[in-house]
């Protein structure tokens, strides 16, 4: 068979190079012809893989890549290979090989809504949406769960396009660590004395790979660790602005620049720790080998291959949500861990596992599959409805036992929980468990013209809560789990969508449970300890979605539902939950705007108004809300929290009002008012006010407000 494999540039320190050449090679040896297109080529061409140039020019890197994919085509005639292998985004491959990020998605987080009209953004868009959209051809070679979900979660890719392959490791390069040069020799080359500290941070592009948080903690290191400590940059990058970061933190001459290296396995050896905390890595092959090479690691969990320092035991993972006072506090821990000799040996231990070095052999097991079958294929017009994107949990999946259509879920019927215009929530049973649908069936022009004549995004669907979700579990927030997403049409008016989801293990929410509190306030350590741990993770919640560019927009004690467990010692056990639910307004951004974080604190203000908090509540939240000194708030942050007082009181008042409105209506309805004025009038007795007094025990007049905590 004749394989081709296309590379938009090569050069020898490239993971994504190197991968391709295994695999390459792995061909080679089975028989197979393989041929290699790129735009350029650095260092030696292997024996026995034919290397093809394809001169191409632009002068920014998306025309260039127009131009490279439009030369390409001339050069594949379909006649001439049985299977065409993709390591970059080029739509039409038979396979792609997905060593990169989804750029989408990175790119809704990272930049404002006007990047998207961008062409840059068009271009690698398109592209990314040719070889993932439901509708392509084109099968995926995944390296990490965690990228596989991202990239279905913005395309709805179907699972059996998905071959998830083991790790990449080459078996004769890490497998004879004890032939490498001794570890002080390669200390000594390097200048580090034997009771110095020799951190490693190893990869090109260094922004990617988080140099700039790596300067920063080597900084913030005490002094006599510091200067005990070298940070040494492997990798083929231009340096100078990480040079510039390292001068104004003062260790510029605790970082030492080393370029591109193949000794890289002597490096390791010679290591204390590795360094790795990268803003995004679809696999992080480098923690693979320093983990094999005894090294111990500590990365942040977007590599995708950060599970195995977990598993390995050989180091340490951050938590999702970066911080880098965390970097900085793990940095020293471990340097100072007497775990690191442990960590060592199970890195050692963990590289005998004989999956790790199989990679290129799955992978040509699956060309030479796909080359079987490429005949067997269904045209796109088979594969899928014209517009229109569905993905369904494969437990789910059986569930409905065959009823698995786009139509099928929408008209499922259950217990409805919520009718609105455009909108139905209800609840099912398929096999053993229960769900949720929300149902969108298209809201109109007129609702869509109004929420943009009050500068409000129009919500038209159930993508926002698709997106929310996903959201909420990368923030690591508990929320509910997605069973099915589907979206037919393109007017936003009439397009109908679905989302699915678990039900969740409780339905208490925190207005129902905590509405007591006004008359029946803690009075034992439990009930004490239970509203502090409410208390915490609201406010943690709160904080940590406006942090990430996130905003509920329905930010109310009702959308927290409770499930809280004690231990035997009556502490609040560790699978307690508090989940956030109704996501369908969330908006996600780069950066959360203050007014929207007003309007989020506001709604959570007025729905906690009437069950009793105290003043030294408001404080504490206000405290842990900002992370800063109550008097630093107090001195700073006045007119945010005024803003938050005035929005919240005003919407309390309307919802007085129309409780007002409401039980006139209803009184009204049962007994006119005129006729029981008469009626009492004969009877020589006063017109009671309803109404009024219906007003008034509503009002919480003893209520603690933000005015009264912060100060007129």
């Amino acid at each position: 068979m004749h394989f081709a494999f296309c590379l938009y540039k090569h050069f020898p320190y490239s993971g994504l190079s190197l991968d391709m050449l295994r695999i390459a090679h792995e061909c080679t040896q089975r028989g197979h012809q393989a041929t290699v297109f790129t735009g350029s080529w650095e260092g030696d061409v292997p024996e026995g893989i034919k290397v093809v140039i394809v001169k191409h020019f632009g002068f920014t890197n998306h025309t260039r890549a127009h131009s490279f994919h439009r030369k390409l085509r001339h050069h594949l005639d379909p006649k001439d290979f049985d299977v065409v292998v993709g390591f970059n985004k080029i739509p039409g491959m038979d396979i792609y090989y997905c060593g990169d990020y989804c750029y989408v998605g990175r790119s809704f987080l990272r930049h404002s809504i006007f990047y998207r009209f961008t062409p840059r953004f068009l271009y690698f868009s398109s592209f990314e949406r040719g070889v993932f959209e439901a509708a392509s051809k084109t099968n995926i070679l995944s390296l990490s769960d965690r990228e596989k979900a991202i990239y279905q979660q913005y395309y709805l890719t179907q699972d059996s396009r998905f071959l998830c392959l083991p790790p990449t490791l080459e078996k004769a390069r890490w497998a004879n660590l004890d032939e490498l040069p001794d570890r002080r020799q390669i200390r000594k080359s390097l200048d580090v004395e034997d009771d110095e500290n020799l951190v490693l941070l190893i990869g090109s592009g260094f922004q990617t790979k988080g140099l700039d948080r790596a300067i920063l903690a080597i900084a913030a290191l005490p002094e006599e660790i510091q200067q005990k400590t070298k940070l040494f940059v492997v990798g083929q990058d231009k340096g100078e602005q990480f040079i510039r970061i390292a001068k104004r933190a003062d260790v510029a001459d605790r970082i030492h620049f080393l370029g591109g290296r193949t000794d890289v396995p002597a490096l390791m050896k010679a290591g204390d720790m590795l360094l790795h905390p990268a803003y995004a890595e679809t696999t992080g092959g480098v923690l693979l080998e320093a983990i094999v090479s005894g090294l111990p690691v500590l990365a942040t969990p977007v590599c995708g291959y950060a599970p195995h320092i977990k598993t390995a035991e050989a180091g340490v993972v951050l938590r999702k949500r970066f911080t880098q006072d965390e970097l900085n506090e793990k940095l020293l821990e471990m340097l100072l861990s007497e775990e690191k000799e442990q960590w060592r040996e199970n890195g050692l231990k963990y590289g005998q596992d004989s999956s790790l070095y199989v990679m290129p052999k799955r992978a040509v097991d699956y060309i030479e599959q796909t080359c079987a079958q490429k005949t067997l294929y269904l045209s796109t017009e088979q594969r899928i409805e014209h517009d229109e994107s569905l993905y369904i949990h494969n437990e789910l999946r059986q569930g409905l036992k065959g009823h698995d259509s786009f139509w099928d879920i929408m008209n499922i019927e259950g217990k409805v929980y919520r009718e609105a215009l455009g909108r139905r929530t209800l609840r099912f049973t398929r096999g053993d468990k229960d769900y949720f649908l929300k149902a969108h069936t298209g809201v109109g022009w007129g609702e869509i013209l109004k929420n943009i004549t009050y500068l409000r995004a129009p919500v038209v669907g159930a993508l926002n809560e698709w997106h929310g979700v996903h959201r909420l579990k990368d923030l690591e927030i508990d929320t509910m789990t997605v069973a099915a997403y589907g979206i037919r049409g393109r007017n936003p008016a009439t397009k109908n969508s679905f989302i699915v989801t678990e039900a969740l293990p409780t339905e208490t929410s925190l207005e129902d449970y905590c509405e007591k509190w006004k008359t029946e306030p803690p009075r034992t350590l439990k009930e004490f300890r239970l509203k502090r741990w409410i208390m915490n993770k609201v406010v943690e919640t709160a904080r940590v979605i406006h942090e990430n560019g996130a905003n509920h927009r329905d930010f109310y004690l009702c959308h927290f539902l409770l499930d809280v467990h004690f231990s035997d010692d009556e502490q609040i056990a560790s699978e307690s939950k508090l989940y956030l639910i109704d996501l369908h307004r969330i908006q996600l951004r780069r950066k959360t705007p203050e007014r929207w974080a007003v309007k989020d604190i506001a709604g959570l203000y007025y729905s906690s108004k009437d069950i009793g908090l105290t003043k030294r509540d408001l404080l504490r939240f206000m405290r842990l809300y900002r992370g800063k000194p109550l008097r630093e708030i107090l001195e700073t942050e006045r007119g945010f929290w005024r803003k938050v007082e005035s929005r919240g009181n005003r919407l309390y008042e309307s919802e007085k009002r129309k409780a007002h409105e409401k039980a006139t209506a209803e009184v009204a309805r049962i007994a006119p008012a005129d006729l029981d004025a008469h009626r009492n009038e004969v009877r020589g007795e006063q017109t009671p006010d309803v109404s009024q007094s219906t007003y008034q025990s509503s009002e919480n007049k003893d209520a603690i407000t933000i005015d009264r905590v912060v100060g007129k």
